[in-house]
């Protein structure tokens, strides 16, 4: 992929976003722009959210076990089902069906939904399946928001956050004080002491006795500088790990992800600032190119035929990851390997100014490699003591984020319980010999419980239509064939 600095897109991102200033309506506990294209597909599948539906049945109880923000989620599998598609019989199409260049499926992501922040007991029993679009739009989501929504927790408390700063650079600046009076001091004790060679013994005693004099007191001075600058460190240090066991905001990570910048400007905006704003309007427009791409998007170009070419996502060659792909039709259900992404994508089709992928791209596969937590994280007000009833505090903070919610909605489905009562028989229909090479395994895709069926039937020898040798890849593996994550290439390259 194609990499673009982030100042290079500084003008870009401003010229387009010049008139931004849209009405935002609230999903939840999200803040969403009305019209937007991501506000829109979101809403678009949004439902009234059940926790019934959410919960499953462990081994040994009777009543459900009801999903809360305890639970986290995180990436198992990617699967493909074959789907019937009658386009695929044209005469345009059947030679390209034939030869498997060209493929009718829809992908599915198996999911676990475990305790605890890391899923470090994840088990088969805790799978559920949802389509790859709606994967896509929460959790990938998720980690493009994460920095917005961390600022607007700053935001809240940006009086105790700006005044530590504040008072930090003032005792800063009172220590550089008292250490430049105390070499001017210095300085001036050794001139008196070249005068005082020249003089009498007795001005000499006189003139030592005022040199201790004045050498005392700048110590005294410098020492209670020194000190109370480590009472103020020890303070704050204090201060800090009471903050992060109370569940406090951490200053320093407002700071670094920048979430103060518009507060510090004057009347205009100055670069960190303008760097917030853009960062912000970037982070918004990501989301939506996501959203979009899981919903299938048109590339601006055409096939040999004249028909027109549309990109989306797709499970990869081996099911541990997901891939930019080429389709021949709008709904993104007919993948071509005659095509690679990269040969089709046009950044700036449709008035782009950005390319998207660049920006996009960690973050989606982030989304298949890092845990995403359910958890609803909410601070408390260091200015306030903390509530005696702390046992009911502490079942609040256990509600179920938004993205968790989007992504375990009807739209999704408890694996071990997609076995068909009857065995889920395929009808066998009765074809010429000449399309005997043709098959499938699912009728209608957008059923997710008939998927789910032939997903669980598969016993884990799952299909993936991907060809990575034709249409290439955008991952990276090490000598085991293990896709290299997005950490451990950021680790390699800070080193």
């Amino acid at each position: 992929m194609v990499k673009f600095s982030f100042l290079a897109l500084a003008g870009a991102i401003a010229t387009a976003t010049a008139a931004k200033h849209n009405t935002s309506i609230k999903l939840g506990k999200r803040q969403l722009r009305r019209g937007d294209a991501s506000t829109e597909a979101l809403l678009k599948k949004a439902r009234p959210y059940k926790k019934a539906n959410a919960g499953r049945k462990l081994e040994g109880q009777q009543d459900a076990v009801e999903l809360d923000g305890s639970y986290s989620v995180k990436f198992s599998q990617c699967v493909d089902v074959r789907t019937k598609n009658e386009d695929l019989f044209s005469d345009e199409l059947i030679a390209y069906a034939q030869s498997g260049t060209v493929v009718s499926s829809k992908s599915f992501v198996l999911f676990h939904v475990c305790q605890g922040d890391n899923c470090f007991y994840e088990s088969d029993e805790d799978l559920y399946i949802v389509d790859l679009a709606t994967y896509l739009a929460n959790v990938a989501t998720y980690h493009v928001e994460k920095r917005q929504n961390y600022c607007q927790a700053c935001e809240r408390f940006i009086d105790t956050c700006v005044v530590e700063e504040e008072v930090e650079e003032q005792v800063e600046e009172e220590v550089a004080e008292e250490v430049a009076e105390e070499e001017v001091a210095q300085e001036d004790e050794a001139g008196e002491e070249e005068e005082a060679v020249e003089d009498e013994a007795a001005e000499e005693e006189d003139a030592a006795e005022e040199d201790a004099a004045e050498e005392d007191e700048p110590e005294e001075g410098g020492g209670e500088g020194k000190e109370g600058g480590e009472e103020n460190e020890a303070g704050r240090k204090l201060k800090t790990t009471a903050r992060r066991t109370a569940n406090y905001i951490d200053c320093d990570q407002c700071f670094a992800y920048n979430c103060y910048a518009d507060d510090e400007a004057d009347a205009d905006l100055d670069d960190g600032a303008q760097q917030q704003q853009n960062m912000d309007e970037l982070d918004n427009q990501v989301v939506e190119w996501i959203v979009q791409l899981g919903e299938c998007q048109e590339s601006g170009m055409q096939d040999a035929n004249g028909n027109n070419l549309y990109i989306g996502a797709m499970c990869g060659t081996y099911g541990d990851g997901v891939e930019l792909a080429v389709f021949l039709d709008e709904e993104c259900s007919i993948y071509t390997s005659e095509y690679s992404f990269n040969s089709v994508y046009n950044p700036d089709y449709d008035a782009n100014e950005i390319n998207y992928v660049t920006y996009a791209e960690n973050y989606i596969k982030i989304a298949f490699e890092e845990t995403m937590s359910c958890l609803e994280v909410e601070y408390d007000d260091p200015n306030e003591e903390q509530d005696e009833n702390a046992a009911e505090e502490e079942e609040e903070r256990y509600e179920m984020n938004e993205y968790c919610e989007g992504l375990l909605n009807d739209e999704a489905m408890d694996f071990n319980n997609c076995e068909a009562e009857n065995g889920n028989e395929e009808e066998e229909e009765a074809q010429d010999d000449q399309y005997a090479w043709y098959t499938f395994d699912i009728e209608d895709a957008d059923d997710i419980g008939e998927v789910c069926q032939v997903v669980y039937q598969m016993q884990g020898e799952y299909y993936h239509a991907y060809d990575e040798s034709s249409s290439g890849t955008w991952y990276s593996r090490n000598s085991n064939g293990q896709i290299i994550t997005v950490s451990a290439q950021n680790n390699q390259g800070n080193k």
